[in-house]
């Protein structure tokens, strides 16, 4: 009974783990696990075109600034927001120039936009202060905060936004994951995905 018993968790931790959807971009060595049962938010070709191309560093740069700067690789919404009233769980990952090789200018440069937050959302503070995590044996950066946000019904909802930074060669990942602040809490997923980053050398 025992062995038939861990045959079939053999077999169903098998399937689930096959069923997971991996997203990869070659051209900027950015890969990770898309979550499971989450709507695509964004349908812009660019990202199958553009391993299907023959592109050095200078011509990556050129993409990314040709998009104002950031470059949209992947973005989800956990919800149809055409169906789903309130406030929908999302992640969005960019990737972006890095113009400071050296690390510490690059934290502080992060440091500096994280505190430019504050402008930009109401109420906005910090659960978590910029620190330096690794992410996939990269040195990375990572913050988190909450805020709150009105609809244009005048519903307000307590917002939380986690940011990873991931700096690579001439550019640098920027991960945000998005939720509710005491409300529905997707930080076991958004841990997972993070786990399951690869940044290709």
């Amino acid at each position: 009974m025992k062995k038939f018993l861990l045959i079939g968790l053999v077999l169903f931790f098998t399937a689930a783990k096959a069923q997971t959807t991996r997203y990869e971009n070659k051209a900027y060595g950015f890969s990770m696990d898309e979550p499971a049962g989450w709507i695509w938010a964004n349908n812009d070709d660019l990202k199958q075109n553009l391993n299907k191309l023959d592109l050095d560093n200078a011509k990556l740069l050129k993409i990314i600034s040709d998009h104002k700067g950031s470059l949209l690789l992947m973005s989800f919404y956990k919800y149809d927001p055409m169906t789903h009233g309130g406030l929908i769980p999302a992640i969005q990952v960019n990737v972006r120039e890095k113009k400071n090789k050296d690390f510490e200018v690059f934290k502080s440069y992060v440091i500096k936009s994280a505190n430019s937050f504050k402008d930009l959302h109401s109420g906005y503070e910090y659960i978590d202060e910029p620190q330096e995590i690794k992410i996939n044996k990269v040195k990375s950066l990572y913050f988190s905060g909450k805020f709150s946000m009105k609809t244009q019904a005048g519903v307000e909802y307590k917002v939380r936004s986690r940011t990873y930074v991931i700096p690579h060669n001439e550019f640098y990942f920027q991960l945000t994951f998005t939720d509710g602040f005491g409300e529905e809490d997707n930080s076991k997923e958004f841990e997972a995905l993070i786990k399951s980053i690869k940044i290709e050398k």
